[in-house]
C-alpha cells in the first residue's frame, strides 16, 4: 500500500461527505441519527466545511515529497481520525444518539484509515521521513 493511495482514498470520501452535509444537510442528519430541529441543520453545514478541508489538505498532500511536513499530516490525520472514532463512540454511550449503517460506515473508514496512517507512521514503509 502507498500512502499516496491513502491520501486519494481519504479526499474522495471526504468531498463526498462534505458536499453532503454543506447543500444535503437535511438528508444526511437523519441518516446519522441527528435531529433537524433548530440550527443543527447550520452546524452540519460547520461539520461539512471542515470535512472539505480535510478533503483538500489530502489532496495536495498525496503528491507531496517525503518531508517533516508530510510526516506531520499524516500524525495530524492518524490523531484526527483516532479522536473522531472515539467522539463517536461517546455518542453512543453518553447521548443516546441512535446507531445506523450511515454511522456503522463511518466507524469503518475513520478505523481504516487511522490504521492506514499509523501504518506509515509507525510501522510499514517509511514514506513520510525526509531522505
Amino acid at each position: 500500500m502507498k500512502l499516496k493511495t491513502v491520501f486519494t482514498v481519504n479526499y474522495v470520501i471526504a468531498f463526498l461527505f462534505g458536499v453532503g452535509f454543506i447543500f444535503l444537510p437535511k438528508i444526511f442528519m437523519p441518516l446519522l441519527g441527528w435531529s433537524v430541529a433548530g440550527d443543527a441543520p447550520l452546524v452540519t453545514q460547520g461539520v461539512g466545511v471542515f470535512v472539505i478541508g480535510t478533503s483538500v489538505l489530502t489532496y495536495f498532500a498525496r503528491d507531496a515529497s517525503r518531508s517533516e511536513a508530510r510526516r506531520a499530516i499524516v500524525l495530524s490525520l492518524f490523531a484526527l481520525y483516532v479522536l473522531l472514532t472515539l467522539y463517536k463512540v461517546s455518542w453512543l454511550l453518553l447521548f443516546g444518539i441512535p446507531f445506523t449503517w450511515l454511522q456503522a460506515f463511518l466507524y469503518v473508514v475513520h478505523i481504516g484509515l487511522a490504521v492506514a496512517y499509523g501504518y506509515f507512521l509507525f510501522g510499514g514503509p517509511r514514506e513520510i521521513d525526509s531522505n
